[in-house]
């Protein structure tokens, strides 16, 4: 059965960069609430201890709904991350290259003509991302950030060149460089790169998720003892 591309498909990318936003501020939320239960514990307060324990069970159930969203919204680019649909989604953009051309001919777009924009549709933005290449300022390295893979393709550059082996030329140079796929990643295809990525930063989730969830547990726990001590001291006193 073939695979087919949803309009919003490729949205899947944007949405598993928002999970991992959401990852990082509960987790960022959690150090915050660091200075909240040591001013608790100072002042011995013990409502400002259960209102720790009640922030650190909501960090636990935003983890675990990120954490199952992750892996909901990773299968699904990992579907993406096929040959096929790759293949599939990069034709398009070609035939869609060839379409302008012939507007353009006709002067019938002629401004369209002039812009040497990407346009807006979701292959095309697609591809724009992906193949970027991100060089750090201060490092001067390529660094792949935010799903820009400094990529080429499908496997090569060739496929862009080569019509993603449809009855098809093929872009020009002019056109393969505006969707920034470049000569020095002519060799580095995207389907290995997305492959690459999606298993790394599972793997990177998935190991923080368990950490900080075993500290916010543990957090927890103290934080509800102490509250505890403090609401019953008759029953640790010596």
């Amino acid at each position: 059965m073939s695979l087919e591309i949803q309009d919003n498909d490729f949205l899947e990318l944007k949405r598993l960069d928002m999970v991992f936003g959401l990852f990082v501020a509960a987790a960022c939320l959690l150090v915050l609430t660091f200075l909240l239960v040591t001013y608790a514990t100072i002042k011995k307060s013990r409502f400002l201890l259960w209102v720790y324990c009640a922030v650190i069970a909501l960090c636990i159930v935003v983890q675990l709904i990120a954490g199952l969203l992750s892996f909901n919204y990773a299968d699904q680019i990992n579907q993406l991350a096929s040959d096929e649909i790759l293949y599939e989604s990069l034709g398009k953009v070609i035939d869609r290259s060839y379409f302008l051309i012939l507007m353009r001919k006709f002067k019938l777009f002629y401004r369209m003509g002039r812009s040497t924009k990407v346009p807006n549709d979701d292959e095309s933005q697609f591809w724009s991302h992906t193949q970027q290449t991100v060089i750090h300022k201060l490092l001067l390295l390529t660094v792949p950030t935010n799903f820009q893979l400094s990529c080429c393709g499908v496997f090569s550059l060739a496929d862009w060149k080569n019509g993603a082996s449809r009855n098809l030329a093929g872009l020009t140079d002019t056109q393969i460089t505006s969707l920034n796929c470049y000569q020095a990643n002519a060799n580095k295809g995207c389907e290995k790169e997305m492959r690459s990525r999606i298993n790394t930063d599972a793997q990177y989730l998935g190991a923080a998720s368990m950490a900080v969830l075993v500290v916010e547990i543990v957090a927890s726990f103290l934080a509800g003892y102490r509250a505890y001590a403090l609401a019953h001291p008759e029953d640790y006193a010596m």
